[in-house]
């Protein structure tokens, strides 16, 4: 096996600065939306929209990456990805009122959402022989690039303004796309590999329309999604249950709400390489099916008690997300394929995902208290033990595809 960086170290270092890049839309206003309402006015309901943005501009992107795929190169479309990103936070940074602020947060977070499908695809194509490892980087820097902002944005805000403050994250979606310039332009100067390439992309189309039909693609699709159901609802919902439940202060509550959204980072850096090696990883689903539960139980029955215990036992359901990207290019043997997998599994499991909040909120409202929120989230994770279920075959996306081919 060849060092990670030999003969690759473009390819590493776009990786690295692509996926620092891929959650900063996300989290780089909410800490200062306090100072951009003082120049540009955001009723709730303004700020109702942008918040289902994230979780509607993944999907859309997840199934727009693999479409645009078709046509333009892997590394082309990872370059239009960071333009489209320096563009959207730009124009967020030069928002004059809602709409131009909602446009620009638009353009950068669908931006996010084509990059972020596209990055399995190039782990496949650059990196076959350490998918494990690279999916552990770049898992662990989406955890980094969705805590830093957090933190630098109002820093930034209280020296040079929030418009200084959104810029800054638009030139770093800049310095990311050199790497994959220099790729696309070497690609170009190699007209036999890009030939490869490209006959390798066209077959998209048919992994594509083929993947309703593949319970591999419907395994991962359920496993992500319902997981990422429960981690979006805890993420917007857990300082209120505590609040409410366990007593906490609001101080603890944000200190507990903040241990929950990094606990993904430190378990993307194992749970990879034990997901390739598993010959059942399904198995792993329904571990992360238990932790929500057992987390959720002692939520419900004992919120006073070890309740950082209980937050972080669920927090560790999210460590699914890892499992899907290493399964992802397990399962698929070309680039191609990877890309047209990854649409499927995280755009439509971006899709699942955003009845999370929205669900626990009707559900409280209609019902004053936390049973039956937490009911839906239970029920919910046991859906992923039915993604587990279906991962138990050993075939690869491609050959289920070819099987149904020679079927019809």
């Amino acid at each position: 096996m060849r060092p990670v960086w030999a003969g690759r170290v473009l390819a590493l270092t776009g990786i690295v600065l692509v996926a620092l890049n891929l959650r900063s839309a996300v989290t780089a206003m909410s800490p200062i939306v306090g100072r951009i309402n003082a120049d540009v006015p955001l009723s709730d309901v303004a700020l109702g929209v942008v918040g289902m943005l994230p979780p509607l501009m993944l999907a859309t992107g997840g199934l727009l990456g693999p479409v645009i795929a078709r046509w333009i190169r892997l590394e082309t479309n990872l370059v239009l990805a960071c333009a489209g990103m320096f563009a959207g936070h730009m124009v967020r940074s030069w928002a004059g009122d809602f709409a131009q602020l909602l446009v620009g947060s638009t353009v950068a977070m669908l931006s996010m959402g084509v990059g972020n499908v596209l990055l399995p695809a190039l782990v496949k194509k650059y990196f076959p022989d350490r998918i494990a490892l690279m999916t552990s980087i770049y898992a662990m820097l989406f955890s980094v690039s969705t805590a830093i902002p957090g933190t630098v944005s109002p820093m930034v805000a209280d020296a040079a303004g929030w418009r200084n403050s959104l810029m800054v994250w638009g030139i770093a979606a800049a310095v990311a796309a050199p790497p994959w310039i220099a790729l696309t332009l070497r690609g170009r100067s190699r007209d036999g590999q890009d030939e490869d390439a490209s006959a390798a992309v066209s077959s998209a189309p048919a992994a594509g329309a083929g993947l309703w039909r593949s319970r591999v693609a419907w395994g991962l699709m359920l496993m992500h999604g319902l997981s990422a159901l429960n981690g979006y609802a805890m993420l917007a919902w857990l300082p209120e249950i505590l609040v409410d439940t366990a007593g906490t202060s609001s101080v603890e509550a944000g200190i507990l709400l903040s241990a929950y959204a990094v606990t993904a980072g430190p378990l993307a850096l194992v749970v990879p390489a034990i997901a390739l090696r598993m010959r059942t990883p399904g198995v792993l689903a329904y571990i992360g099916a238990a932790l929500f539960v057992a987390g959720y139980a002692g939520l419900m029955i004992s919120p006073g008690f070890l309740t950082p215990l209980w937050v972080l036992v669920s927090a560790s359901g999210t460590g699914l997300f890892p499992v899907m990207l290493a399964l992802i290019n397990a399962r698929t043997r070309t680039p191609a394929t990877t890309a047209a997998l990854s649409g499927f599994v995280q755009g439509n499991g971006a899709l699942i995902s955003v009845a999370g909040p929205l669900v626990v909120g009707l559900l409280r409202d209609w019902t004053g208290g936390w049973t039956a929120p937490f009911c839906f989230l239970v029920a919910a994770a046991m859906g992923i033990v039915l993604g587990g279920m279906l991962l138990r075959s050993p075939l690869s996306v491609d050959d289920e595809l070819l099987d149904y081919a020679a079927r019809r």
